[in-house]
């Protein structure tokens, strides 16, 4: 009885957590991307893989249409969206260990470090427009499982898709091909097929940086300085340490865990060699090129981590398999234990997340009553207390007025005091002395959500 509820408890965690965390509000570049995403024909579906925002996601704009003809602009569904997008990466996590051989339960673990993991799913998970992390590890754990099943040019599909999706993504054909010859010598590739697949590979990476190209989006020599590449070695060696921090220490102490708890013989195997190589060369080749970018997030976690997990469960299940039942006992104690006290880690880390598009939401509602008896050209002026979180900066920054558009429909003019960074590089400005204006007060907005 207790291995079924060690088994099924972090799956109950996860959605009791994130199911109360979603739904509460849009935060930051949500607003636009959503706007941005909208479809009436065939010609703006077309549209969405010609333009860029900065970056170039395509599908990630493909699922924001569709939630918006789904949804229009309330948040739970958009939430839902991603905690569904979270859960088939969790899946074809599971899939993808379980062909390495490591049992039903040892999957399970995998798929339960991933969803728990308290670094980077979060924030891909609640914060909306956080789904490219959720979309670009889901094809690329798909396109892994292809090549595991000997189907190597089915996994170009999702590897195409996952491309579209989030700019790591170009270091996937490399990882791939790497698995190719990791996996045992009898499903190697042989000089033609590889040959083959290489060249698909390749145009297929060559098509998307043309579509790039074309779309206007930022390249490393037009980025802002914070998203340029750079070989500083205090940066470069900083981002390795906090990285891997956020990818590999919760599935490692897991695994650590597992080990004391188990206490498997000496002479027992932690983990085969396909799983070591595998796992290193993923969670090497995800963070390939964030490690390279002065701006940190704990969304580049996400993809990684899945590989971290998949060598975690590799060494739990073997542990598990070495031991005795009452260390088998003692290790589903544990489980539980440790799944119940993720609970509190995670809310911990939800709440500033929460509580910002909670209080986009009420900003949104006091904004559109202030403004509707102002005329069309009234600048709206928003007063902020930036000494308390959450306020519009940490909720909208520079989004308001699309923000404003996507709730109500209307475009209206805004300027916010304190002044915004990079408010006026953006076009904002405050209203002249003689201009029409409507003020919105939401300095104590922020003292009834409780971060």
């Amino acid at each position: 009885m207790i291995n079924r509820i060690a088994a099924v408890l972090p799956f109950v965690v996860f959605l009791a957590i994130y199911g109360a965390a979603i739904g509460h509000g849009f935060i930051s570049d949500d607003f636009g991307w959503i706007l941005d995403s909208r479809v009436h024909g065939a010609r703006d579906l077309a549209a969405l893989f010609a333009r860029s925002s900065g970056f170039y996601r395509p599908i990630v704009g493909l699922t924001f249409a569709a939630d918006y003809a789904l949804f229009d602009a309330h948040p739970l569904g958009y939430g839902l969206t991603n905690l569904a997008l979270a859960l088939a990466c969790a899946a074809s996590l599971f899939a993808v260990t379980r062909e390495f051989g490591v049992p039903p339960a040892g999957a399970l673990l995998a798929s339960a470090l991933w969803l728990l993991n308290p670094h980077g799913l979060n924030t891909a998970i609640i914060w909306i427009s956080g789904r490219t992390s959720l979309l670009l590890t889901m094809f690329a754990l798909v396109s892994a499982l292809a090549v595991l099943r000997g189907r190597p040019f089915l996994a170009l599909a999702p590897m195409a898709a996952a491309l579209l999706s989030k700019e790591e993504a170009v270091m996937l054909p490399v990882i791939l091909l790497a698995w190719w010859f990791a996996i045992g010598r009898g499903r190697r590739p042989d000089g033609k097929r590889l040959t083959v697949w290489i060249v698909c590979a390749g145009a297929i990476v060559a098509i998307y940086v043309a579509l790039r190209a074309g779309s206007g989006a930022m390249t490393p020599s037009t980025a802002p300085a914070y998203y340029r590449f750079t070989l500083d070695p205090a940066v470069v060696l900083r981002n390795v340490a906090e990285y891997a921090d956020r990818a590999m220490t919760f599935p490692a102490a897991v695994a650590l865990l597992a080990w004391i708890v188990l206490r498997p013989s000496p002479r027992t195997g932690l983990a085969s060699r396909e799983v070591l190589i595998c796992g290193g060369v993923w969670i090497a080749g995800a963070y390939a090129l964030t490690v390279l970018l002065p701006v940190r997030s704990s969304l580049y976690a996400c993809f990684p981590c899945a590989g971290s997990c998949l060598v975690a469960a590799e060494v739990a299940s073997r542990c598990w398999t070495a031991s005795t039942q009452a260390g088998r006992r003692r290790a589903a104690v544990a489980a539980v234990v440790l799944s119940l006290g993720m609970s509190p880690v995670l809310v911990l880390r939800n709440r500033n997340t929460v509580a910002n598009a909670r209080f986009s939401t009420a900003a949104l509602h006091a904004i559109e009553l202030a403004a509707a008896g102002a005329p069309a050209e009234a600048t709206v002026v928003v007063l902020d207390d930036r000494a308390r979180k959450p306020n519009v900066e940490t909720a909208f920054n520079t989004q308001l007025p699309g923000a404003f558009e996507l709730i109500t429909g209307q475009r209206r003019t805004f300027w916010v005091e304190p002044e915004l960074k990079y408010a006026r590089a953006l076009g904002f400005a405050p209203p002249c002395p003689a201009c029409p204006a409507v003020s919105v007060d939401l300095r104590g907005l922020g003292q009834g959500i409780k971060p």
